[in-house]
């Protein structure tokens, strides 16, 4: 294991929360690819962990916050040495303090870190909401885009998310199918996995 990305608990101050891009919670739906945080997703698979970096320190994600397309966050914890672990022993209803297996080591889980994404921009959003018609299957059975946003109003409840739904349903796109919505976004931009999405997972 690398060293470096390890910090001496008794050495460092962990937050409580941390606010990071919204993308690297992508699950890899709506045409943005799966974020860093998501992959390092391992309840499932305790005790055997994935881990994502944040500021040069491995951590691992054991449970995620879901609201609508743009996630909310997830509850992750700081991988530590076990000689040099000095928090305290596992307890029920919280992985700290517990025993994992990363790259066949065993390491100790640090306190819970709540990391919170930041909120999609204007733009982001219109991307993600014309996404989620276009390839949402069953999701998205409605005639056109228009009837689509006015049944699904509650999907964005951030302020950007809130603004680029009345954004959209006040467009001139509110009378497309889904089929010229999936045309509109091939043709426009890319998808939403900007060059930035590898420098977060690095």
């Amino acid at each position: 294991m690398n060293a470096e990305l390890l910090i001496q608990s008794e050495q460092y101050v962990w937050p409580e929360k941390v606010v990071t891009d919204w993308r690297r919670f992508s699950s890899g739906l709506w045409r943005v690819a799966e974020g860093d945080i998501s992959a390092a997703y391992c309840a499932e698979t305790f005790p055997k962990i994935k881990v994502f970096t944040h500021e040069g320190r491995l951590f691992t994600n054991c449970g995620g916050h879901f609201s609508g397309p743009v996630p909310a966050g997830a509850d992750c914890y700081p991988l530590i040495p076990v000689a040099e672990y000095a928090g305290p022993e596992p307890r029920r209803y919280t992985y700290e303090g517990r025993e994992a297996c990363y790259r066949n080591e065993v390491v100790r889980l640090g306190p819970k870190v709540a990391f919170l994404a930041s909120d999609a921009t204007l733009e982001e959003w219109r991307a993600v909401l014309r996404a989620m018609y276009a390839d949402g299957g069953w999701f998205a059975r409605q005639a056109n885009y228009g009837s689509f946003l006015n049944e699904n109003s509650n999907l964005a409840k951030s302020p950007n998310g809130t603004k680029a739904l009345q954004m959209e349903q006040a467009g001139n796109l509110v009378t497309l199918s889904k089929q010229e919505i999936q045309q509109s976004l091939d043709a426009t931009s890319p998808s939403l996995a900007s060059d930035n999405q590898l420098d977060l997972s690095l």
